[in-house]
């Protein structure tokens, strides 16, 4: 009787008895398209439909190893909502929290997709609780549908962003600044059934979501939805395209008055003819890939600690508190933080989970948690110098805007942005930002460290 080696057994265990260990691959979608009539964008209800709103699931797994990545047509997923659609899926699905990757195309034609602002009304309670069931039941499905695959990825251009910013010497201007950094690239990544049928693609390009005027309060996608319908259409239904978004903090579509002067806010079928462009880039490239066996996934996470400025004082916020109160204004973010500067609990800085998800060695989706601003994702990317690395923002639980160093010097105390406020964050991210998010991507999409000799 021949005997079988114990990492052979091992080995042909995990994959089912067929050798070496294979990956697996399934998909599956839910619409969580709202009701008109909720809120649109965390402001007025919604008075249409542009197009529906999707979440899709990818599911792989290789090597004893299962991950899920879930792409979603909201503006972005609060720590909460991250957590709590993590905790569903890894009940219902058995596949654990740290391995559910959860990216928001940041829409700006969204429902409400967050669970830290307690007052919402009750729709749009109901609403998120309807995402995470949806969501949950989207992994579970397409976890059931795993069969053998191969996969491949590959890298185009589309030359359609444009920065959104202007450097002067007093102070940052919003506008179109031809000269300033964009990432243009279309990074695809392809998953084949083991008789070589596409089953599904990943698109990543870093612009933000914003060409449709989302004071029409339609919701739909944007240009992202019809990247992914019009790439599934010319594959007649048979290939589920997912689009993440990339480091998209300080860029957007070149969709500009004739002029040329000013960024210019459209309708559907302006969105449209953008998301047909990448979508174009996406199919060339799709076609080119050659995709091959995987035999490993690894899942590594770091966590950025974004350092803030220094806190206003509890004397301060509390007079702020008052004179709104007065005029009959929100005061969510005064009340928020006011408890915490007053017993001197407020924090200094903010956790962002950092998580990649490595295919064998040639592949890696790396999710950051908010708006990476397009300088610090290119230097991530010449920095990591792989071909198969794929940048994925407004991803897990959002931490907000991540600018360069450079900039946060230029702005000073009075950043260009406040959603630290939506957030309740005591103050906003302060120089530091930058060199942080690139340690925590390095150790988590770069290569494995070769273990100490001892």
């Amino acid at each position: 009787m021949k005997v079988v080696p114990l990492a052979v057994w091992i080995a042909a265990a995990l994959s089912g008895g067929q050798g070496e260990p294979r990956l697996e691959a399934g998909c599956a979608r839910a619409d969580i398209t709202p009701a008109v009539g909720q809120s649109i964008n965390a402001g007025k209800p919604g008075a249409g439909i542009g197009t529906p709103l999707f979440a899709k699931a990818l599911v792989l797994s290789a090597g004893g190893t299962t991950v899920a990545v879930v792409t979603l047509d909201v503006l972005l997923l609060d720590k909460p909502l991250a957590a709590e659609i993590r905790r569903s899926v890894e009940e219902a699905a058995g596949i654990p929290g740290r391995n559910v990757m959860l990216c928001a195309s940041h829409t700006h034609c969204s429902p409400v997709s967050t669970r830290e602002r307690w007052h919402l009304n009750v729709p749009e309670r109901d609403y998120v609780t309807q995402v995470v069931r949806k969501v949950t039941g989207a992994v579970v499905e397409a976890k059931g549908k795993l069969r053998e695959a191969r996969a491949g990825h590959g890298k185009g251009r589309a030359a359609i962003v444009v920065n959104r910013w202007i450097e002067t010497p007093q102070g940052a201007r919003w506008g179109v600044n031809p000269d300033g950094p964009v990432d243009d690239e279309v990074g695809v990544l392809r998953i084949d059934d083991a008789d070589g049928r596409p089953m599904a693609a990943l698109v990543n390009f870093a612009a933000h979501s914003s060409v449709v005027d989302w004071k029409d309060r339609v919701f739909g996608g944007d240009y992202p939805a019809f990247v992914q319908s019009v790439m599934e259409k010319v594959y007649d239904g048979r290939v589920q395209v997912h689009f993440a978004n990339g480091a998209s903090g300080d860029t957007k579509i070149a969709f500009l008055t004739e002029d040329g002067k000013k960024f210019a806010y459209g309708k559907y079928e302006d969105a449209r003819r953008y998301g047909t462009v990448i979508a174009g880039e996406a199919v060339k490239v799709f076609e080119q890939i050659r995709v091959s066996a995987v035999s490993r996934l690894e899942v590594r996470t770091s966590t950025a600690d974004i350092p803030l400025l220094p806190h206003p004082s509890a004397e301060e916020v509390q007079a702020a508190l008052e004179a709104k109160r007065r005029k009959g204004q929100e005061t969510y973010w005064e009340e928020r933080v006011l408890p915490s500067l007053k017993d001197g609990t407020a924090p200094k800085t903010v956790q962002g989970e950092v998580q990649a998800i490595h295919l064998d060695d040639r592949i890696c989706l790396c999710a950051i948690p908010g708006e990476l601003f397009a300088g610090v994702g290119l230097r991530i990317k010449r920095g990591l110098a792989r071909d198969g690395f794929m940048l994925l923002g407004y991803a897990n639980g959002y931490a907000g805007y991540l600018p360069t160093d450079e900039s946060c010097r230029r702005d000073g105390a009075m950043p260009r942005y406040e959603w630290h406020k939506f957030f309740g964050y005591p103050s906003h991210f302060a120089e530091g930002v930058e060199e942080e998010v690139v340690r925590a991507v390095t150790e988590a999409a770069g290569p494995p460290r070769p273990p100490e000799r001892r």
